[in-house]
């Protein structure tokens, strides 16, 4: 397994000193390598709590998440920044992408805290996946010479550029209208196919979510089969 998610538990306090909100109930996976996965799910629901766990940018308050044999709660504060930035890779609603920085340079942005070796054979590796997202011939350009649709898939091509083992992309379609949504996740399975990427999509969108190989929606603070 290149993931495996055991009895997950997470609850949030409330800041006005109500009743805790428990979003995750004992919550389990297992994905193998090249698998694609969406989860759906209402609001509040705890999607993107389960995205944040497996990515290390939160921590459960219970349970195991072991990545490419490795259990991340049992990690240094080092290897999880290497974690972060090798084995796992982000795609958020929001692109992020640094305005005054050109598309190749943002493309470049998380090899900067990977060895200097591997640094060296970035820039041909940026180039590779912007062609495979069709923007090679953007380079150059800024994120605000780009559309939604293209800036988005720009962030994309940053989520891979460290060749990472699974890819988390948090409602990647949220602020794209339904056409250049679609062309997105179509974009994503491509990628899984020619790159042997895992990946595991929060969406609201049914429609998109059936474009994974499969479907889990999160009911109750656990993950279930969609019916």
């Amino acid at each position: 397994m290149l993931l495996e998610i055991r009895n997950l538990t997470k609850t949030y306090g409330a800041p006005d000193g109500g009743d805790a909100v428990e979003v995750l109930r004992g919550v389990d996976l297992k994905m193998a390598p090249g698998e694609t996965l969406s989860i759906t799910g209402p609001s509040g629901s705890g999607k993107s709590t389960v995205l944040n766990v497996v990515g290390a940018l939160d921590k459960a308050d219970s349970g195991e998440v072991i990545v490419n044999g490795q259990d991340i709660e049992k990690l240094s504060k080092n290897e999880l920044a290497a974690y972060r930035s090798t084995t796992v890779g982000f795609i958020f609603q929001l692109h992020h992408l640094l305005p005054q920085c050109t598309i190749l340079e943002n493309v470049l942005v998380p090899t900067l805290a990977v060895p200097k070796a591997k640094r060296e054979a970035a820039r041909g590796r940026a180039e590779e996946l912007l062609e495979a997202v069709g923007l090679k011939h953007r380079l150059n350009h800024r994120p605000g010479e780009l559309s939604g649709g293209e800036r988005q898939r720009v962030a994309v091509a940053r989520s891979l550029i460290n060749a990472p083992k699974l890819l988390l992309a948090d409602e990647p379609t949220g602020a794209l209208d339904r056409v250049n949504a679609g062309k997105l996740v179509d974009l994503l399975a491509e990628l899984n196919r020619t790159h042997g990427v895992t990946v595991i999509m929060v969406t609201h969108a049914p429609e998109l979510a059936q474009r994974m190989g499969r479907v889990l929606e999160l009911v109750d603070g656990k993950l279930i089969a969609k019916s």
